[in-house]
């Protein structure tokens, strides 16, 4: 029983939650400004020709948030359009690196050409994230752009 009573007591230690062992008032206000929901933003896909911008339309913030995905050839458009739908499927989900955990699987849909709809955003507390866009073909990344974003 003690050894019950003690793993427990461990785990609860090495939680995301609150715990004595992290500093959890250090958690900022992230990037909540205008400057990171603005589209005006280019972000780019390392290996293709396809840019794309966010425009957050609540968040980001802790909890459920919902954003608005822009794409287009980089070389051909930019984020005023006209947008294009990237190659293949178009992936996103979010990582929190310095708990090793993600959140919830967002649901993506299509509101137009090169034009997404990002629902079920959770982010489920506060610190570092990672939000990942990822272009897939036949399930395998061919390309990926990561946004950091502190809360």
């Amino acid at each position: 029983m003690k050894i019950i009573s003690f793993l427990f007591l461990l785990l609860m230690m090495v939680s995301c939650g609150d715990s004595p062992l992290l500093n959890h008032s250090m958690e900022g206000s992230g990037l909540t400004g205008e400057r990171f929901r603005s589209t005006s933003e280019e972000y780019k896909f390392v290996n293709s020709k396809y840019s794309f911008s966010t425009d957050w339309v609540t968040g980001p913030l802790k909890g459920e948030n919902k954003l608005i995905v822009k794409t287009w050839k980089t070389n051909e458009s930019t984020f005023n359009g006209p947008f294009e739908d990237v190659p293949h499927n178009l992936h996103i989900y979010l990582w929190m690196p310095d708990m090793g955990h993600g959140s919830a699987p967002v649901k993506i849909k299509k509101i137009a050409p090169g034009e997404y709809e990002v629902t079920n955003v959770y982010i489920i507390m506060g610190g570092a994230w990672d939000l990942h866009f990822q272009i897939l073909k036949n399930e395998a990344v061919i390309d990926e752009a990561v946004i950091r974003i502190n809360l």
